[in-house]
């Protein structure tokens, strides 16, 4: 199996474990230390409040590091990984929207990647930005 083979199996592997799958996260596509994955609407991600309410922060946290993910995998030097830190800086609310995380590697060293992610609701408004470190290998 060539190199490329093994990331598009990493990348199919994160998607369909089992945290992922229960957010429902598509990554529809990772490459070169970009990737941009969706996460559907669903009621059993938002807060108290019925199905006008808004999505809930930690769901919507969970997508930027998981974006995250598929973009340091995108790139050909990583073998392992492991999230040092996330920063999610909330801009507004996401109410009966599926949401998209961009992701984009924005510095990588010999141990460390750091990670810019925005997400935007259907609308195209912005979220919230993540800040995602990265211990890799």
């Amino acid at each position: 199996m060539s190199a490329g083979q093994d990331r598009k199996r990493f990348i199919e592997l994160l998607e369909r474990a089992p945290f992922s799958t229960m957010l429902g996260l598509k990554i529809e596509s990772a490459a070169g230390g970009f990737a941009t994955v969706r996460m559907p609407f669903d009621l059993r991600i938002l807060n108290e409040g019925g199905p006008t309410a808004p999505i809930h922060g930690g769901a919507i946290a969970a997508l930027a590091d998981v974006a995250a993910c598929a973009a340091v995998w995108s790139l050909a030097a990583t073998t392992r990984s492991a999230t040092i830190s996330i920063t999610v800086n909330y801009t507004g609310f996401a109410v009966n929207s599926d949401l998209v995380a961009r992701a984009r590697v924005k510095r990588t060293g010999k141990r460390i990647a750091s990670i810019g992610v925005e997400i935007s609701d259907s609308s195209d408004a912005l979220i919230a930005d993540a800040l995602v470190t990265y211990k890799i290998a």
